[in-house]
């Protein structure tokens, strides 16, 4: 019989709910973590540079100072140095002063111009435009008297330099240079330190996170725990969750419900097993009473009918004891199919009380060679052939074994057309697993050339009161019993009846078990 088997499912994906809520709330504060970091380095950055270039535009307008109060040019270089910042003054005529380590051809950086020349001094009132009143003229109205100057032009606020060169009023220019190295040491350090907080961070959120996960998720330790003592056999515990509209509450009470169902199932099917059993018991009960209350009147008929075919045939030349004869005849055909009807049932109803075999060493060969023989010389219209081994041990009970093999020879010799032929073959079964240690079997192969049974019946002849009526309907005896028999007695023995695919006929196959060698 050819089984199917159900499609495999894919697996339900089950990852750590744990880890995985730690790891995307570490990835989220990770990437919070870099945002940050990145936007306080920038910032951080750029104020830096302002703070810088504001100082280098102060040190300039210092330099404007002094230029304009004609201070030396050694003491101008030394008031503008200080303070992280380097200065070189370089004279109309080209001499140098101050940090030799700046170039004197140094163009990087804005060119910062000179502040505009004050305004000329006023002439005496009344001698020019623009003079101022006297101190005994009025005010002017809004509006009047000279333009104030126009204020210096400066950098736009944004730019940002570490060196400027400022031309000086006098003449020459003043060259600035800023130092970076404590600033540039104090943003790698700075860096370093969030980097490290960082980290320290994530370690600590990792931490405290795998233990909140744990206290959250609980409830599904309890579920769990309740899973596996409901396995155990305690069907009778549930979860009840106290707010079934969360999350783990939905889960509890779906779990519930399915336990519930369970459990509903359960009950039903054990009624049902129950009532099946009981009916069962009532049935195998019923046909052991009945064919042991059959089995005296039947014999009785049995006997009846053998004693008056006896005395018909005595009196073989009167029409009437011909007559009486037939009857008698015909009688005794039905009581013996009776009898094995009978003797069918109280078979089946050993075999569902538990049959008890007598198990000895039986060559199962010799079986094979009576039945031949048997047929043989009950069907001398058959050609009846025994091949295989010649002899075969098993551990069987004798009387079963020639029990399976009279209902398969009977059977053949019943569905054999005269002139037809019945293989009775004993060998060795091939193991499904050779030289893996497995325990080997015996066959016996009974193959008729009959009818045959079609594909889709080699099953169902098995079960119980089952004939088939399209291909076997040369069956004039027997209820459809003898085939279940032989397979519950060969499963008995721990081996197996099965009819195989045969053209041409029909083949079974009985199956033993050989003694296991030391």
């Amino acid at each position: 019989m050819t089984t199917h088997r159900a499609a495999p499912r894919s697996a339900t994906p089950t990852p750590s709910l744990r880890r995985r809520v730690t790891l995307m709330a570490l990835g989220v504060l990770a990437v919070l973590l870099l945002v940050l970091g990145v936007t306080i380095d920038a910032l951080l950055g750029v104020q830096t540079r302002r703070d810088l270039h504001d100082r280098l535009m102060g040190t300039a307008s210092r330099a404007d100072a002094l230029a304009a109060v004609h201070t030396p040019a050694d003491q101008l270089v030394a008031q503008l140095g200080g303070g992280g910042i380097r200065a070189l003054l370089i004279a109309p005529d080209g001499t140098s002063y101050g940090d030799r380590a700046i170039r004197a051809d140094t163009t990087t950086g804005p060119t910062v111009p000179p502040p505009p020349p004050p305004p000329p001094a006023p002439p005496p009132w009344g001698q020019g435009p623009g003079a101022p009143p006297p101190p005994w003229a009025p005010p002017l109205p809004p509006g009047w008297g000279p333009p104030p100057p126009p204020p210096p032009k400066k950098p736009p606020p944004d730019a940002t330099a570490t060196v400027i060169v400022h031309p000086l009023k006098p003449g020459g220019r003043v060259i600035l240079v800023a130092d970076t190295t404590q600033t540039t040491a104090l943003i790698r350090r700075l860096r370093e330190v969030m980097i490290g907080a960082g980290l320290i961070t994530l370690a600590v959120t990792g931490v405290v996170l795998s233990t909140v996960t744990r206290a959250a998720l609980h409830p599904l330790d309890r579920l769990t725990a309740l899973a596996r003592t409901i396995t155990s056999g305690d069907r009778g515990q549930r979860l009840r969750p106290d707010r079934p509209d969360t999350e783990l509450g939905c889960a509890a009470a779906a779990f519930d419900g399915m336990l519930d169902a369970l459990e509903a199932s359960e009950q039903r099917a054990q009624h049902s097993a129950d009532a099946a059993r009981r009916a069962e018991a009532t049935t195998r009960q019923f046909l052991a009473d009945a064919a042991h209350e059959l089995r005296t009147p039947i014999a009785g008929i049995r006997a009846a009918a053998e004693q008056l075919h006896t005395t018909a045939a005595q009196h073989g030349d009167d029409p009437h004891a011909n007559s009486q004869y037939r009857r008698a005849a015909l009688l005794l055909t039905e009581s013996r199919r009776a009898s094995r009807l009978i003797a069918d049932m109280l078979d089946l109803t050993r075999i569902d009380a538990g049959v008890t075999l007598d198990l000895t060493d039986t060559d199962l060969a010799a079986i094979a060679d009576a039945e031949c023989e048997r047929a043989a010389m009950l069907s001398p219209d058959l050609t009846v052939i025994r091949s295989g081994e010649r002899t075969m041990p098993v551990r069987a009970d004798p009387n079963r074994i020639a029990q399976i093999l009279s209902n398969l020879v009977d059977n053949a010799r019943r569905h054999t057309p005269p002139g037809g032929g019945i293989v009775i073959h004993v060998g060795h079964a091939e193991p499904n697993h050779p030289d893996s240690g497995v325990q080997q079997f015996a066959e016996v192969t009974v193959t008729d050339s009959g009818p045959g049974i079609p594909d889709t019946d080699r099953e169902h002849i098995f079960d119980r009161l089952m004939r088939l009526d399209a291909a076997r309907d040369a069956d004039h005896g027997g209820a459809g019993l003898g085939l279940p028999i032989a397979r519950a007695l060969a499963r008995a023995h721990h081996g197996d009846l099965i009819c195989l695919p045969h053209d041409g006929g029909a083949r079974f196959q009985l199956t033993l078990p050989l003694p296991t060698r030391p």
